[in-house]
């Protein structure tokens, strides 16, 4: 309810501000001949304005004829243009940036990615506010349709991070792919705001590092992130045996895990032919780690894999929920991995939100595990 008023007062103040030449023009009509009557009829000037503005009728004369011209033309007229004007000019990117610049004590999300997209999520699920800073307008459409609280632009551009009301927020996420644009984004923020918390996204350990002690930011891979889980479950299931599909950041790093803990890895190219799949080892496994996010892809692969192997435990990545939802169920049995919400929810745990009001993640069904994204 709160949220619908605020963006109504927002919509109200962007018609006035379009319509100020029309609005002033009838009230200094309406002021000088309130005036005129009240001076030429010897009325009160609160009777003199109520003539003035049609309220008090005088039939006849000169009072009638101004009465009719006033109600017609320019009562008629500027209504006219106030109306094309707040149906034509309205935009609702305008909506979206005035209520983002007056945003406090919230999250700015950097980058509509699938991390900043979980980041959202996370954050408005809990009824906090989250303002997201996007250059490309298509990716954030249906926000910008719902007239939440978005600014379109540059976060290589100062303004842009200004609208979004950094210098009040409690909390920054820089999700975006673009390593240039988070290392600008990341001097800009601190110069906007020396004690939100800061927080990077860097697929790259090193300058993760040099990013974090240069700005005092929380440098974040989802990549990484995705190996410890990995880790984790071969870990819990004692595997001594695991083939990774997938030579992407996910699959590098969930072998690099696996390696850490001394279990032996077969790391190969995502393949959906059976043939690959069988040499893979995949029939001797006791862990088969899906890297890649397509889900037609993977129900193909799983079933293959299921057919040489139905004891080993499959993790498999995906994004949708209705994706999830068919992996995690027979025949398929997989347990599912989000990157970006596990990544999401990990910063959660680590308490980056604590400070407006988010200290756990919320709950989600126990069949989708950690992630979905």
């Amino acid at each position: 309810m709160k949220s619908r008023v605020q963006k109504l007062a927002v919509r109200l103040r962007l018609a006035l501000r379009q319509n100020r030449a029309a609005i002033v023009f009838v009230l200094v009509w309406l002021s000088l001949n309130a005036v005129v009557f009240a001076r030429a009829f010897r009325m009160k000037a609160v009777d003199g304005a109520l003539v003035a503005a049609c309220i008090t009728k005088m039939p006849g004369g000169w009072p009638g004829v101004y009465q009719v011209f006033t109600e017609v033309v320019v009562f008629g007229v500027v209504a006219s243009v106030v109306l094309t004007n707040v149906t034509r000019k309205y935009r609702p990117e305008e909506t979206c940036r005035e209520l983002a610049s007056r945003s406090r004590g919230h999250v700015v999300v950097v980058g509509w990615s699938n991390l900043g997209s979980r980041i959202w999520e996370l954050t408005t699920a809990a009824g906090k506010i989250a303002v997201v800073v996007e250059e490309n307008g298509a990716l954030v459409a249906p926000l910008v349709r719902d007239e939440e609280p978005v600014v379109i632009g540059s976060v290589r551009e100062r303004g842009v991070l200004e609208a979004a009301g950094v210098a009040r927020a409690r909390v920054v996420v820089i999700a975006t792919d673009d390593l240039e644009a988070a290392a600008v984004a990341c001097r800009l923020v601190r110069e906007l705001n020396a004690d939100c918390e800061l927080v990077v996204r860097c697929a790259d350990d090193d300058v993760g590092s040099l990013l974090a002690r240069t700005y005092r930011a929380r440098a974040l891979s989802t990549s990484r992130l995705a190996g410890s889980f990995v880790q984790a479950h071969a870990v819990k299931l004692r595997a001594k045996k695991v083939v990774v599909f997938g030579k992407n950041n996910v699959g590098a790093r969930a072998a690099e895990a696996l390696l850490e803990k001394r279990i032996a890895v077969t790391h190969v190219d995502a393949t959906s032919d059976p043939a690959e799949i069988a040499a893979a080892g995949v029939a001797e496994a006791d862990l088969v780690v899906l890297c890649d996010d397509d889900l037609g892809d993977n129900l193909v692969r799983v079933d293959r894999i299921r057919d040489l192997n139905k004891r080993a435990r499959i993790v498999c990545r995906a994004f949708h929920e209705d994706a999830a939802e068919i992996l995690t169920r027979s025949p398929f049995d997989c347990i599912v991995l989000s990157t970006s919400r596990y990544a999401a929810d990990s910063l959660a745990r680590s308490g980056v939100f604590r400070d407006v009001g988010i200290d756990e993640p919320e709950a989600r069904p126990k069949r989708q595990l950690a992630a979905v994204g």
